[in-house]
């Protein structure tokens, strides 16, 4: 009888050390959310379970026309990410990067709906393209991807760093860099490949100990000195060598010649390799991402990707070089175009694979606006690309992705912060 009088006598009075275990299990934000919003005494019995580190909620997707559903497909009520006076947005973490008509930026919270502008950053831009073929009338398609330094509320002034491509060859040749808050915001090119020739281009960009690393598409890495304090001279140091044996597209010819001279005349294969880099429990790592398409298709009709290749920046030599891992280290990476996250599997609800890496179609096969022609599959290739045994598979149901799949939209990853 003692032990009966113990328990809670309704749900209502359930302990909040209870409740935190049934927050910790639930991998949605949104259950969270209802969880909270069931009673007043589960409210305020969840909410000490603030100050304890929940695990991260798994990301959300975001599609092209500022639209948010879960990964069951559910939309998530939030603000209108795009209104009017917006042309494009970009998805930041847990932010959106707006673009305004007018070349104007600035980052939003969704689910919050405040707006934090960056006066500074449009004037950077346009500098970085003072040099370049196109008018300032491009600035706003010019946005290729924007990383933040920190969470935006965990220091006084995180930095926006935003790649600036080219949007003819649709390669990063520049970055513009700028406070959030305060201070003035600088463009920097990269390194020209040879005298008097263009710019290294940019594959991808990543923070690190609070500084700016750039990957080339030679795979050379190079690092923005004092980004913190913006000091000049504003240009990058090398710290891995570029290798010229690298390329974009590989065609495998040879095997093509064989095939024509024991099968007759055939198509033969080509295989793309795009490159990303993200920062993963402390360590600086590249990606190879190898997908294979028919030989003059148009690339997103058919390209697939079959593999991955993972290796870890090891900067104790000079130069540094690129070292090959053969796993996460219980780390599950989230692998986008836009947007790139790593984070711990073991914390994360949801029961997400370690040493996996959850991957998107690529940003520009997707349908938009700009686009001339019939619409490819948004989804395309995406998967999970499990690193112990090379095996891909679908990181969807198949009833969530066939809705997707009717939106015919792009969509790249969103992680939202546990309100």
């Amino acid at each position: 009888m003692e032990m009966a009088a113990a328990l809670p006598s309704s749900w209502e009075e359930l302990p909040p050390d209870l409740l935190g275990l049934v927050l910790r299990r639930l991998p949605s934000l949104a259950d969270r959310a209802h969880l909270r919003a069931v009673c007043r005494p589960w409210r305020a019995g969840a909410h000490p379970q603030r100050h304890k580190p929940l695990p991260p909620p798994l990301p959300w997707l975001a599609l092209r026309d500022g639209t948010l559903v879960d990964l069951r497909g559910a939309p998530v009520r939030c603000a209108s990410i795009l209104r009017e006076g917006v042309f494009r947005y970009l998805a930041v973490d847990n932010l959106a990067f707006l673009v305004d008509n007018d070349g104007g930026c600035s980052l939003m919270n969704p689910l919050s709906g405040l707006t934090l502008p960056l006066s500074k950053l449009a004037p950077a831009v346009s500098r970085a393209l003072e040099n370049s073929a196109y008018d300032q009338s491009y600035a706003r398609k010019t946005h290729a991807k924007v990383i933040l330094s920190s969470p935006i509320d965990s220091t006084p002034d995180p930095l926006v760093a935003i790649v600036i491509r080219d949007v003819v060859i649709r390669d990063g040749l520049s970055l513009a860099i700028s406070p959030s808050k305060d201070h003035d915001a600088i463009s920097i090119s990269m390194p020209p490949e040879w005298p008097g020739g263009l710019p290294t281009s940019i594959s991808d960009i990543a923070f690190l100990h609070g500084e700016l690393y750039a990957l080339t598409v030679y795979e050379g890495l190079y690092i923005k000195l004092d980004v913190i304090g913006l000091c000049e001279p504003n240009f990058f140091h090398q710290c891995i060598v570029d290798d010229p044996k690298q390329q974009k597209i590989y065609t495998t010819y040879q095997q093509w010649q064989q095939q024509i001279y024991f099968e007759g005349p055939g198509r033969y294969s080509e295989y793309m390799v795009m490159r990303y880099i993200a920062e993963s429990n402390g360590r600086l790592l590249m990606v190879r991402r190898w997908m294979s398409f028919p030989s003059g298709a148009r690339l997103g009709d058919y390209d697939t990707t079959f593999r991955f290749d993972v290796f870890e920046a090891d900067l104790t030599t000079v130069p540094g070089r690129w070292t090959k891992v053969e796993n996460l280290g219980g780390q599950t990476l989230f692998l986008g175009s836009q947007c790139t996250k790593s984070v711990p599997a073991s914390q994360c609800a949801g029961g997400v694979q370690e040493d996996c890496i959850y991957f998107m179609h690529r940003v520009f096969d997707n349908p938009c606006k700009e686009y001339i022609g019939p619409c490819v599959n948004p989804l395309g290739d995406s998967g999970v690309y499990n690193m112990r045994d090379g095996k891909i598979t679908p990181f969807l149901p198949e009833p969530v992705m066939a809705e997707l799949q009717r939106k015919r939209q792009f969509l790249t990853w969103f992680f939202p912060a546990d309100a």
